[in-house]
């Protein structure tokens, strides 16, 4: 399964892709939104990172919905103290929108999970 992954935290870069190879996937970053070019078209997974600079979640996930593989899915994670930027990427239409804590501390079992639910 191919991730993509949008953020400009490196630190958040490392611990996916740790997370990615333990699960036998294959991660693609995007240091921006610009960034992320035609690294999404065939990503089962892309996971946006909240804190990532012109992030517009009403725009972004409604454009790039149709132009995942059938059956792909939007993740968000951000800053449990940006509550109003978590509920935005819900609204949206992110499938799972976690806290940062949560992400990292689940995110093993949370690819084991849609792995096994795709």
């Amino acid at each position: 399964m191919t991730i993509l992954l949008v953020t400009s935290d490196l630190a958040c870069v490392a611990n996916v892709s740790g997370a990615a190879k333990r699960a036998g996937h294959e991660l693609r970053t995007a240091m921006s939104v610009a960034a992320m070019d035609d690294k999404f078209a065939d990503a089962r997974l892309v996971i946006l990172d909240l804190n990532i600079g012109g992030l517009n979640l009403v725009e972004l996930v409604p454009w790039l919905r149709p132009r995942l593989p059938a059956g792909a899915a939007i993740w968000a994670f951000g800053p449990h103290v940006h509550e109003s930027k978590l509920a935005e990427a819900s609204a949206a239409g992110c499938e799972r929108v976690l806290a940062r804590g949560q992400f990292y501390a689940r995110l093993d079992a949370l690819l084991a999970e849609f792995e096994s639910i795709r």
